[in-house]
């Protein structure tokens, strides 16, 4: 159960470097104009728009991924002094 929003985490993750990439070669092109500017502008806008994005959902599959993590932990607490009593 842990496994899935740890695979989701990896994925938008590496789905993040990609963007990040991509800023990085957008930055390093040339413009020649106003025209070419505005539309470097945009590619930008949305680049970060979709990074914002992916951050804000990785934080919150780590908060799940911690909660489930720390929910298993106490459950696992939990059940061995019962255990324990009965035996």
């Amino acid at each position: 159960m842990i496994k899935q929003p740890e695979n989701q985490i990896r994925d938008l993750k590496r789905e993040l470097a990609e963007i990040q990439k991509d800023q990085a070669v957008l930055r390093l092109q040339p413009c020649r104009g106003d025209s070419e500017i505005g539309g470097k502008d945009a590619k930008f806008d949305e680049l970060d728009r979709r990074a914002k994005v992916i951050n804000g959902t990785i934080r919150g599959m780590t908060r799940k991924r911690q909660l489930l993590i720390s929910e298993s932990t106490i459950r696992g607490n939990n059940e061995s002094p019962s255990s324990k009593n009965s035996s």
